[in-house]
């Protein structure tokens, strides 16, 4: 008798314990109805007395998967596009310069954007660009759909011998940034331009 009594209760305990299994995946909502008829939604908390509170469980989304970086998803495809970007950036590297036969660098100009932003450049020419203008009607008033614009050409002046190995650095540096930092798109552009840079900064007199 004693047997025919425990089996049961055995089964029943074996039976709802995958219930509980995964508690953490239901969420209880509650919306509660106050007197004047203004309707919150809260999670997991109950409705304060005196409201209207109807209840709704809910299976929580499931955690998104971890990220893998694609370097460790691809290996291979990755080494062999790096290796592509490497012999193709080789190809249009000067080679090194002797110490001895190093000079100074390229002349560098700083200029200046109708928004006052400042940027250095070996380009003689200053660049042009189109300043947006207000646009108003006969009658005086502005016109927000329309757009006019004025051609202004930036403001740049030379950089001083003195400072000419100190400006390329931090051409360099911020062309390192640009290629690093400021996202993956045209990764191997920006690889690209911060090579040539760099091999000219290295092949000056300013890396003795």
């Amino acid at each position: 008798m004693r047997l025919s009594w425990l089996l049961p209760c055995c089964l029943v305990l074996v039976h709802v314990a995958p219930a509980r299994a995964h508690p953490e995946r239901q969420v209880v909502i509650y919306r509660c109805t106050d007197a004047a008829g203004n309707v919150t939604l809260q999670n997991d908390v109950a409705c304060p007395a005196g409201t209207r509170q109807q209840k709704q469980v809910i299976d929580a989304p499931p955690p998104l998967p971890a990220y893998v970086p694609r370097e460790e998803r691809m290996p291979v495809v990755v080494a062999k596009e790096e290796a592509r970007t490497d012999a193709a950036i080789e190809q249009v590297l000067p080679p090194p310069v002797p110490v001895a036969e190093r000079g100074p660098p390229p002349a560098l100009f700083q200029c200046s954007t109708w928004e006052q932003v400042v940027y250095l450049t070996e380009e003689t020419t200053p660049r042009e660009s189109c300043a947006p203008l207000q646009v108003v009607g006969i009658d005086g008033r502005s016109r927000p759909g329309a757009s006019a614009c004025e051609k202004v050409v930036d403001q740049c002046a030379a950089v001083p011998a003195e400072d000419l190995c100190r400006a390329w650095k931090r051409r360099v540096d911020e062309s390192e940034f640009r290629w690093k930092f400021a996202g993956a798109k045209a990764d191997d552009e920006r690889r690209l331009e911060y090579e040539k840079l760099e091999a000219v900064y290295a092949n000056s007199n300013c890396n003795p």
